[in-house]
């Protein structure tokens, strides 16, 4: 698997364990992980992973996977 796809990959594990409301909190989670990014990769990667801000269950808006499969 690429850097990319285990880069993704971590992402959407990550906003699924965590309330990720902003870039930051993301790049600062993946760098804990060990993938050394910018927050301009970041942001392209939420980008391409279509990713979502909703409400969790505290009301507070973070970044969530919306599975499309009509694309």
């Amino acid at each position: 698997m690429d850097m990319k796809r285990k880069r993704h990959s971590m992402i959407l594990k990550l906003i699924e364990e965590y309330s990720v409301s902003k870039q930051e909190e993301l790049l600062e989670l993946l760098c804990k992980n060990g993938f050394d990014v910018t927050q301009a990769t970041v942001s392209r990667d939420i980008k391409e992973l279509k990713l979502v801000k909703t409400t969790d269950k505290n009301g507070k808006y973070c970044y969530s996977y919306q599975n499309d499969n009509n694309n």
